[in-house]
């Protein structure tokens, strides 16, 4: 338990941080109600659309011209789309895995629409429906000639980036997620990278067994990659908010985090009331991806310092964000 003097309560309350007193003024203006159509809701739709065309360029300029299946409810929708031209020996010019993806996920975001938050299900049908779109216009064009491995790589870039987008925007890209998070609103005792992960080794083993062993392993590796540069893109937008509770006040570890890591600290002193001695105690906003490094700085310093992590901040103001 950290005790505060009001000369430092008053101190801090003037330097505006969020967990203290707030004015009257900006209480009201708190609570009145932003359109529901504003500006930044508008650059939202227009990153999920730009998302999907990325997203679809990846698909139809190296997934599928190599012959290879993404994971979710995409992969499921490629199967069926192959089995159903193999029954019927048809060639069509445009691939219509993006819409057989359209119609399974059109009942799960119905379903959705009354467990889930209306705006990340509104997303979600924004960012399937112009993934349907572009990949029913962008021709399927081997640009690489077969070489399976480059195509796995800038496939699996473009896609996770696409993917990465979409979530930055606060929307998904349909399928697996949306039934991952309805079982977690259900109580279930799982998670979203659970529920892809099991869906994804009953693809993948059917694509061994329908296919070929080469095919599943690419497979696999595409996923790898779009999951990688979809985490180092997210990631970087997840702000954390970080408290360092310390008895050493350091110079050293003050200056790396402001020049290395590029992050401002807000500073101010406290009182242990266990012990009574005085300890100096750091707000710090970062991104998740930025954690293990201010983890890294923090205990470089002082091994034995008090850290404290919360996601998800929502952050207003002079704050930088990093891709």
């Amino acid at each position: 338990m950290i005790t505060l003097s009001p000369k430092r309560r008053c101190s801090l309350s003037r330097q505006g941080l969020p967990f203290l007193t707030t004015s009257r003024a900006s209480l009201s203006q708190s609570i009145i109600k932003k359109p529901a159509f504003s500006k930044q809701a508008l650059l939202h739709c227009a990153g999920i659309v730009g998302a999907g065309l990325l997203y679809s360029l990846g698909i139809n300029l190296f997934v599928v011209p190599t012959g290879l299946y993404t994971g979710g409810i995409m992969g499921f929708a490629q199967l069926l789309r192959t089995l159903f031209l193999h029954l019927t020996g048809l060639e069509l010019k445009i691939d219509i895995a993006g819409i057989i993806n359209y119609a399974i996920n059109l009942p799960i975001l119905c379903i959705a629409w009354k467990q889930l938050d209306h705006r990340v299900v509104f997303k979600t049908l924004l960012s399937v429906t112009s993934t349907t779109v572009f990949m029913s216009l962008i021709p399927r064009t081997d640009i690489l000639h077969g070489d399976q491995l480059a195509e796995c790589l800038i496939g699996g870039i473009l896609c996770g980036c696409g993917i990465g987008i979409t979530l930055w925007m606060g929307g998904t890209t349909g399928g697996m997620d949306v039934i991952g998070m309805m079982l977690i609103k259900k109580g279930s005792h799982t998670s979203i990278g659970h529920v892809n992960l099991l869906w994804n080794m009953a693809l993948y083993a059917i694509c061994a067994a329908a296919f070929n062993l080469s095919t599943a392993i690419y497979s696999i590796l595409f996923s790898f990659i779009s999951t990688t540069a979809m985490d180092k893109l997210h990631m970087q937008n997840i702000n954390v908010e970080v408290t360092v509770v310390t008895k050493i006040l350091s110079p050293e570890m003050e200056h790396e985090i402001l020049v290395d890591l590029h992050r401002g600290i807000t500073r101010y002193e406290g009182i242990g009331e266990y012990t009574g001695e005085p300890v100096h105690i750091f707000y710090i906003l970062v991104t998740k991806y930025e954690i293990s490094r201010l983890r890294a700085i923090v205990c470089k310093h002082d091994p034995h310092a008090f850290i404290v992590a919360k996601d998800g901040a929502v952050v207003y103001g002079n704050y930088k964000r990093k891709l």
